[in-house]
């Protein structure tokens, strides 16, 4: 009996668990954990930073087709004024305030020409307006004098984290004598400089948008996500391009 007792006494002696075996699988089990745990968050950073860059990819496409839109169906550009292409590089961006204003003529059809009121009025300005988080929002107001819009006046918000936009058009290069073959019949008398090696004059409009992801700390050097360039050419005249 003694000797059985013995038996049973070694075999729970080996079935029990030491403190050490207790720290080594709490260390394990800590381990594991804090791996699982670096891992989901990682892919939660991951995922939030996707979906920062699809939203500025969104304000981007939202703000050139209004912006575009507007440009290419304007008569006329009342702000900002024209420019020297030299001083282009010393213009500043703005980040609150007016950006653009444009001014179009639509037909009313509900009126019949020769009635003056069959052409009517837009007034499209383009603005900044800060926000909470130090970016600036974009608002598109118009003015117009189309029957049955409301005050003749509405805006809306256009798109949002802009960090500054740059909106210019430059003044043509002088026209030049092209000669007196230029008098002949169907000859024209001055030559322009081809829009081919110039790029700009005054029915091109120019922009250059910089935007932030929303979230993001832009504090430092590298707060902007995406910066823009493009151009649109002016209904008012022809001018050869069409970007």
């Amino acid at each position: 009996m003694q000797k059985m007792a013995k038996m049973a006494l070694r075999s729970d002696c080996r079935r029990a668990i030491t403190l050490v075996e207790v720290m080594i699988a709490m260390g394990l089990f800590v381990l594991l954990m804090l791996a699982a745990y670096r891992l989901f968050f990682a892919e939660v950073k991951s995922i939030k930073t996707a979906l920062e860059h699809i939203g500025v990819n969104e304000s981007a496409r939202r703000l050139f087709a209004h912006l575009g839109n507007d440009i290419r169906n304007s008569n006329w550009v009342e702000y900002p004024q024209q420019t020297n292409r030299q001083t282009v590089a010393s213009l500043m961006p703005v980040n609150e305030g007016k950006v653009c204003v444009l001014r179009r003529q639509i037909f009313d059809f509900s009126v019949k020409p020769p009635d003056s009121n069959f052409i009517r009025e837009e007034i499209i300005e383009y603005y900044l307006k800060k926000a909470d988080d130090g970016t600036s929002d974009l608002y598109r107001k118009v003015k117009t004098d189309m029957p049955g819009a409301a005050q003749g006046e509405y805006e809306r918000k256009v798109c949002d984290g802009v960090r500054e936009i740059l909106v210019y058009t430059t003044n043509r290069k002088p026209v030049a004598l092209s000669g007196m073959s230029s008098i002949l019949p169907g000859k024209d008398l001055f030559s322009y400089e081809p829009y081919d090696l110039d790029g700009t004059g005054p029915y091109l409009l120019h922009a250059r948008v910089s935007l932030v992801r929303k979230g993001e700390d832009r504090e430092g050097s590298d707060a902007t996500a995406l910066t823009v360039r493009s151009c649109f050419n002016i209904r008012g005249r022809l001018n050869g391009v069409h970007p």
